[in-house]
């Protein structure tokens, strides 16, 4: 029986290779700290409950021990990169690298990208571009070693817990956005929403995943797993009001505004979502001829749906995040002079379990731009405080 060592496990798109190795008769192990609640691993699954950085625990653990394959999914810059090589590189006869097809340089090919060897390193999303950099420092570093590698780059994958969009909260409170739509909230379309993206849902990228593994025609080579859905981000929300029978209520906004409003996803929209990217998937079918797209998009989204009306809606609703959302569709709305009527903002307790907590956060994510209450949060720093005492 063929042996897989997976550092995670539980993440959207490890945890469903995890599931497809074991349907195809692989022994899975993986490195885990065994902290996340939001998808349990199977009970055959083996799990090394330590700190994957904690060099000295693993190499315990791992001692004498030899995988078919490792598949590190938290290498997201050259010293990750570096780090797991040297942990792993003796250990393994295959080293599966889960890097990105956000790597691709996107204002040079916003078109079909043909196969896996144009130009990489997309200059305007560090995170794209460190994947990039964690490609070449693979390849590089594994002439020192025995093992051969493979390069996975991913399009847009959803799942359970994930929704697949350019502006969304955390994953496991993705049902904020589900509700936003039951309650006719507005929703934000950067670009009015026309930008294309491939969409796979993580089942049918597992099955292109797990079958490169031992596969002679993946030794040292690079592919893009990716399905046959190209679509708008307009459509992944239309589509999504189709399954809960609401139609959204949109607001388009310029990714750029956006990108100001919101630091933390600037370069994830303006540098990424906000250019078409289609994939020619031919090489994986070649290489996998059982992968191609089983779930449709509306399907997968009901499987999400689904997923967290009978999870009680997971982690709950992200009120920062909802706020946020409110916060920028007014600003907007005020700097272009367009009337807020037709949008329904404010507080709303989605689930009726909204806590003072809950109200709190909203509130002053929703006011943080007001001038007086800037200076005297600052100043004395009463949020930390309030939340903290609100926390106990």
């Amino acid at each position: 029986m063929k042996e897989i060592l997976i550092v995670g496990g539980t993440g959207v798109i490890s945890y469903a290779i995890v599931n497809e190795a074991l349907k195809q008769g692989f022994r899975v192990i993986c490195i885990n700290r065994g902290k996340s609640k939001n998808q349990i691993l199977d009970p055959s699954v083996e799990v090394i409950f330590a700190d994957y950085r904690d060099r000295e625990i693993i190499e315990s653990k791992i001692k004498n021990r030899h995988f078919d394959v490792v598949l590190d999914v938290l290498c997201y810059n050259e010293r990750d990169i570096e780090y797991s090589v040297s942990l792993f590189g003796d250990h393994c006869d295959q080293y599966m690298f889960l890097s990105s097809a956000e790597v691709y340089n996107k204002p040079l090919y916003e078109k079909v990208i043909h196969n896996e060897d144009v130009e990489i390193i997309n200059p305007h999303w560090s995170y794209s571009a460190n994947k990039a950099k964690c490609e070449l420092k693979l390849i590089e570093l594994a002439s020192n070693y025995k093992f051969k590698y493979t390069i996975v780059r991913p399009a847009i994958t959803y799942g359970n817990t994930r929704i697949p969009y350019g502006f969304m909260p955390a994953y496991g409170y993705h049902g904020t956005i589900v509700q936003r739509i039951l309650n006719n909230k507005p929703l934000i379309l950067f670009n009015g929403g026309e930008n294309y993206a491939t969409i796979t849902r993580v089942e049918d990228f597992a099955v292109g995943f797990v079958g490169l593994i031992g596969n002679s025609k993946a030794y040292n080579q690079t592919f893009h797993v990716s399905g046959d859905e190209y679509v708008t981000w307009k459509d992944v929300l239309d589509s999504l009001g189709d399954v809960l029978g609401v139609r959204p209520i949109y607001i388009s906004i310029d990714s750029n505004f956006i990108g100001k409003e919101v630091p933390s996803l600037s370069e994830q929209i303006v540098g990424g979502r906000s250019y078409s990217q289609r994939l020619d998937n031919s090489k994986i079918k070649n290489a996998v001829p059982d992968f191609k797209t089983n779930i449709s998009l509306r399907e997968g989204l009901k499987m999400t749906v689904d997923y967290y009306n009978s999870h009680n809606y997971l982690n709950g609703i992200d009120y920062l995040f909802d706020a946020d959302i409110d916060r920028i569709v007014a600003k907007y709305c005020r700097l272009k002079c367009i009337s807020v009527a037709p949008y329904k903002l404010g507080f709303v307790d989605y689930l009726s379990n909204a806590s003072f907590y809950d109200k709190l956060t909203y509130w002053l994510e929703y006011h943080k731009e007001n001038f007086f209450l800037r200076n005297i949060l600052n100043r004395k720093n009463v949020v930390g405080k309030i939340i903290g005492k609100l926390k106990k």
